[in-house]
């Protein structure tokens, strides 16, 4: 059952947050999706730029957890974020939608 990750944190430095981002990620895209990431989105608060939400859309939750539980992807988040990110999973209600 694929299952959405929303991904919320403050960044540690908003001046250089896209460049560390883009690179990772481009770096890690293939291993992503092979591991079962079918997407992959990011948005900033236009109130607040150190905001930042993340959505992926994992094809299982197990998947998503062996991929996230890389000590490279901690390392990642902690170059990325101040603190800890708010992780949350979650599956599609089956209502309708558009």
């Amino acid at each position: 059952m694929a299952v959405t990750v929303m991904v919320h944190a403050k960044l540690r430095d908003p001046a250089s947050a896209q460049q560390l981002h883009d690179s990772v990620t481009g770096a890690t895209r293939d291993a992503a999706m092979a591991a079962g990431d079918l997407s992959h989105k990011t948005f900033l608060d236009p109130q607040d730029p150190t905001r930042f939400l993340g959505i992926d859309i994992w094809e299982s939750p197990e998947k998503f957890q062996a991929f996230a539980s890389n000590p490279q992807i901690a390392e990642f988040f902690g170059g990325l974020f101040d603190g800890q990110p708010e992780v949350s999973v979650w599956v599609d209600s089956g209502w309708n939608a558009w």
